[in-house]
């Protein structure tokens, strides 16, 4: 079935009638054909009660083809209307418009749709481009930017220049975090330590659960703190931050913000190159000597990075304490270690020390053991979208919207003879693009057979296994192991 919309917002003396809008459109329709009128509704969102209509019945199957007057009578809005061509894509719904000769049925009303959504993704990242001026902007001027504030700290409502943040306040957890900040700076203690006592003495951690190293590291690291003077001012020139503030603000009272992109498995605040450091509104509650000498101290600190332990076994991940059910984590390269003692003091720990090589040697036996069980059984397991054909493919669709973008500039800049040529290859360009897009959804939704037998003789050539290729098979398996110091007990999926 056909469908005719019209809208009209106001009558006016030069405004077309939903009357005159759907006579237009009847030209269109060649069999029986449905009207959708909103009379008195505005084009600046699709909030209106017919246009909600006919979209309930596109998604119902009721509609094949729309028909409009014009391209603004469907919505005034270039990112609305974006969206709209993926949903009358995605059911198969025709688009028309009456004015602006706009059919996608035909040639030239598909190339005008690649120029649509080409124009629509320009204004996306327009959208996301201010988006990220602003937060940067309130940055500078100290204003909060939101989220859960520091531990020690609450947030109150305030008002800048007209302008709505919040301002830092200390609350009852800031006699825990200058006990913290003291406590590391003595000679000979560690961060285990302090994260021992904390546990020990019930304080709560920023979360309410209990402390670890990682927590009790970030909390040191916060430069919101910090009674910001000269010397944290040079501290932050030399690890290559960017700092909105002149230096002669850096008065020793205020505290500091520190935001910018970083890697998710980057700890906070170690890497502070292009971060950018403001003066915040708040004051700061540890005096710049001590947390320098808590920054020295962290410098000074040689941690193995997050996952680094994982390059040393392929159980890693999948290894528990059997007395807490803490991760287990390597030690040096050779032994594990329950980070339930180590990181929290929850845990006696498994007594002695654990040898990798035993431990991995113990699970290979019971997989062994575990694979002739499980001969006969077959899996069903989604084909991995990110095959070498899948990659080629999206390489190319990656290069045909930079030729599409190409080509849409040089149309705007040519002659009514060239361009008509140009709109021809625009058109291949795009059903090219629309044919590798449907090839590369068809490979995400495949699904292929996959017997364990298949995976069960690679159990012989385990040991000269890449060690990601291990784990990846111990997982397939293995829900987690649980160790103690006279037993392992594995879980495992069936």
């Amino acid at each position: 079935m056909t469908a005719i919309y019209a809208r009209q917002s106001v009558d006016k003396k030069d405004s077309i009638s939903i009357e005159t809008q759907i006579e237009m459109c009847r030209r269109y329709c060649t069999d029986e054909y449905r009207v959708y009128s909103d009379k008195g509704w505005s084009g600046k969102n699709l909030d209106r009660p017919e246009f909600q209509r006919l979209l309930s019945d596109i998604e119902n199957g009721q509609v094949d083809k729309l028909v409009v007057y014009k391209l603004d009578r469907i919505s005034r809005s270039l990112n609305d209307f974006s969206n709209l061509m993926e949903t009358f894509k995605q059911y198969g719904v025709e688009f028309a418009s009456t004015v602006e000769t706009f059919d996608t049925s035909t040639p030239i009303g598909r190339a005008m749709l690649g120029i649509i959504m080409v124009f629509a993704e320009l204004e996306r990242e327009n959208i996301l481009l201010r988006v990220k001026d602003n937060y940067y902007a309130r940055g500078e001027k100290g204003l909060y930017l939101g989220g859960v504030p520091v531990y020690g700290f609450d947030k109150i409502p305030a008002k800048l220049n007209g302008i709505k943040t919040s301002v830092l306040i200390p609350n009852n957890d800031l006699a825990a975090v200058k006990y913290i900040f003291s406590a590391y700076r003595e000679s000979g203690s560690s961060l285990g330590q302090i994260v021992k006592a904390l546990n020990e003495r019930g304080v709560p951690s920023p979360a309410g659960k209990l402390w670890d190293s990682s927590k009790l590291s970030r909390l040191l690291r916060s430069p919101t703190y910090v009674m910001a003077d000269v010397e944290v001012y040079r501290y932050f020139k030399e690890k290559g931050a960017k700092i909105s503030n002149p230096v002669e603000d850096f008065t020793g009272e205020r505290g500091c913000f520190l935001y910018g992109k970083r890697e998710a498995n980057e700890r906070k605040y170690t890497d502070v190159h292009d971060h950018v450091l403001s003066l915040g509104l708040h004051d700061g509650v540890i005096s710049p000597e001590l947390w320098l000498d808590v920054q020295r101290k962290l410098d000074g600190n040689t941690q193995i990075k997050k996952g680094k332990s994982g390059s040393y076994s392929w159980l890693t991940g999948l290894i528990k304490c059997g007395k807490c059910g803490y991760a287990m984590r390597v030690q040096g390269g050779k032994y594990f270690y329950c980070t339930g003692k180590a990181n929290h003091g929850a845990c006696e720990g498994v007594d002695g020390k654990p040898r990798i090589a035993d431990v991995e040697f113990a699970v290979y036996a019971e997989l062994k053991r575990k694979f002739d069980e499980i001969r006969d059984i077959v899996m069903e397991e989604k084909k991995n979208v990110s095959s070498p054909k899948a990659n080629k493919l999206k390489m190319r669709l990656e290069a045909l919207n930079v030729q599409i973008d190409n080509l849409v500039d040089k149309i705007t800049e040519t002659t009514e003879a060239i361009g008509a040529v140009l709109e021809k290859k625009l058109e291949a360009l795009i059903a090219e693009r629309a044919e590798i897009q449907s090839e590369l959804d068809k490979l995400g939704d495949a699904k292929t057979k996959l017997a364990y037998s298949d995976v069960i003789p690679l159990i012989d050539e385990f040991s000269e296994m890449p060690l990601e290729t291990k784990r990846e098979i111990a997982r397939q398996f293995i829900v987690k192991i649980l160790l103690w110091e006279d037993k392992i007990e594995i879980v495992w999926k069936f």
